[in-house]
């Protein structure tokens, strides 16, 4: 086996295509059978990470890292003031304001406006239409203002946060009108633009915001 890739890649002249014994040819195809089934393992590896629970447990990581120990992350809850109630697929919390956020786990093409009613995903030959997500989280900015307001939580920027993670590569964004949409690979970037705003009351946003919630009806 040395001396076969010693031959087959000798500085001397490189030559790939010195096969002269069966055992050579034998040899090289195992080393074909060998990258495939790696190639193959790959696949089902990044596969089995492209869930939406998946993504969204790696990209509350990151936005828990990026934002800072204080920071919080909030998956699947229900916020309740009075008679106001919306559920939050994840609200994030951080020293600049509240965000409502929408991750999307598939998509390296993505398309649509603020005002269609639906966004088009596709990879490849696999093309998904999904809701526009942008009324139903003002909605979820409505109730969080009101929630805030009551508990006499004064100026907190409440805003929306759509992240596109793809783990198959970096998602190309053609949203007209979206200034929201941020993919996964540019979020130390946003945090940047974003810390240069005022600081607020991050301590008594996070105690308004848990006092209300209730288990997510699927989550018990």
């Amino acid at each position: 086996m040395k001396e076969f890739f010693s031959d087959w890649f000798s500085l001397d002249g490189f030559n790939i295509w010195k096969l002269h014994t069966p055992m050579d040819y034998v040899y090289f195809g195992l080393i074909l059978v060998g990258g495939f089934v790696l190639l193959w393992l790959v696949i089902r590896f990044l596969a089995s990470r492209r869930t939406p629970e998946g993504t969204a447990a790696r990209v509350e990581k990151q936005l828990r890292k990026l934002g800072g120990k204080e920071s919080a992350v909030y998956r699947d809850v229900t916020i309740r003031s009075q008679r106001d109630h919306c559920s939050c697929a994840m609200l994030y919390a951080n020293w600049e304001g509240v965000y409502v956020v929408q991750v999307y786990h598939f998509g390296l093409e993505v398309s649509g406006s603020a005002s269609s009613k639906y966004w088009t995903l596709s990879y490849n030959k696999d093309i998904r239409q999904v809701d526009n997500p942008l009324d139903e989280m003002e909605e979820q900015i409505v109730v969080l203002n009101r929630l805030l307001g009551r508990a006499g939580i004064r100026g907190v920027p409440v805003e929306k946060l759509v992240i596109f993670a793809d783990i198959y590569g970096r998602p190309s964004l053609s949203l007209r009108g979206v200034d929201c949409a941020v993919v996964r690979q540019d979020l130390p970037k946003w945090r940047k633009e974003k810390r240069k705003g005022s600081t607020i009351d991050l301590k008594g946003v996070k105690q308004a915001l848990e006092a209300s919630f209730q288990t997510a009806p699927n989550q018990g």
